[in-house]
């Protein structure tokens, strides 16, 4: 592949764009808000077809980074690259076998639970080797080879590896790891000690595969760049199934090893958020939640209560609704209490520049909005 074309001025704008988000994180005061406005350029490749072949899957994703850099200069966000091999990885090292459907843009799902009686199988189950189980070996390739091909100018995510209770849900079912909570509670810690020590490990191999910390979005699949120190990154989609007590016990202390040892950065669910304070109450929580806003709009009145002065939100937009009246609406709703970062993702053949530059107008008045500052900082109860 042949090197990056990194011109001069795009140099100075990432490290501009990263202290942006370096201020934004330390709860000082910024001038503007960041408007993460991205470029999807159109693949010759199926979803399918990226997901069995790293190197299509490389090209789709690096036509699409560089097409940012070059067609939204305005632009705050920090273009990445996604290696991914689906986000049931983890239970793949178990032994978990993926099946794909008949629409090729889907990705792939678990064919079948292979944990049909926790509390007996548990007792046998090791933790798997990141370098040798599962789809892990291809995982960390990718990442390996996407950081290559960024030559550090564009960072990678880290693999979709969830960990905790959505792995749960991959090994024994949803309806099954739900029920767990209630009818073998520690067999199911037992499960999810297995996993977060599993998920902990494949961060770290992918780490080393990427070169570094420096070369990397976050630990977990997100491709937002998370400051230095912030890098821990979870995934608890199945959260939106349970309440705030069962989140507390079987969420919330797996995530916090995360956190506590790669940074208290960030936390995806898609939505809905019927655990929303618990996401925040544990001494080790997210900084920032990454959420869909088709699932989790109407959360937003919730997260201006029970995030103030403790978390942000990267949320991303859906498409459904015009742009400036979306985030001016998002503005008047969450200022002065919670920073809201919209991330856009627009085709190659939209005015992706212009609506860029028109967001900014909302993005000064946000700012000036806003009571800036953290109640605490990461580790304090």
């Amino acid at each position: 592949m042949a090197s990056l074309k990194i011109e001069h001025w795009m140099q100075e704008e990432l490290q501009r764009r990263k202290d942006l988000y370096r201020q934004l994180w330390a709860g000082k005061p910024v001038d503007r808000m960041p408007v993460d406005v991205r470029v999807n350029c159109p693949s010759p490749y199926t979803t399918r077809e990226q997901f069995m072949d790293g190197d299509k899957q490389l090209q789709t994703a690096l036509a699409s980074a560089l097409a940012t850099w070059q067609r939204v200069p305005s632009s705050d966000a920090i273009p990445a690259m996604r290696p991914d091999v689906g986000c049931s990885c983890l239970a793949s090292t178990f032994g978990a076998q993926y099946y794909w459907g008949d629409n090729p843009a889907q990705t792939p799902g678990i064919k079948e639970k292979i944990l049909t009686d926790l509390e007996a199988q548990v007792e046998s189950l090791a933790v798997p080797d990141p370098y040798r189980d599962g789809w892990l070996p291809e995982g960390l390739r990718r990442i390996r080879q996407f950081a290559q091909a960024g030559e550090g100018f564009i960072p990678v995510s880290l693999l979709d590896a969830a960990g905790g209770m959505n792995v749960a849900a991959d090994l024994l079912g949803v309806a099954e790891a739900l029920l767990a909570t209630r009818t073998a509670p520690a067999a199911l810690h037992k499960l999810l000690n297995i996993i977060q020590e599993l998920y902990a490990a494949v961060i770290r191999a992918g780490i080393q595969a990427a070169g570094g910390e420096e070369n990397i979005t976050t630990t977990d699949f997100l491709d937002v760049w998370f400051p230095e120190g912030w890098k821990g990154h979870v995934s608890d989609d199945i959260s939106a199934n349970f309440g705030p007590k069962t989140y507390a016990e079987f969420s919330a202390p797996y995530h916090a090893r995360i956190f506590k040892e790669f940074g208290c950065g960030g936390l995806h669910n898609c939505g809905p958020n019927p655990c929303h304070a618990a996401y925040v109450a544990h001494p080790y929580s997210p900084r920032a939640l990454d959420l869909s806003d088709t699932y989790s709009h109407h959360d937003l009145p919730k997260f201006k209560q029970s995030l103030k002065k403790k978390a942000m939100i990267y949320l991303f937009w859906d498409g459904r609704t015009e742009p400036l009246a979306w985030y001016e609406e998002i503005m008047n709703l969450m200022a002065p209490d919670v920073i809201v970062v919209p991330v856009f993702t627009f085709q190659a053949e939209d005015p992706a520049e212009e609506t860029c530059r028109k967001l900014h107008r909302i993005a000064i008045e946000y700012a000036q909005r806003m009571d800036w500052g953290w109640e605490k900082a990461c580790g304090q109860a």
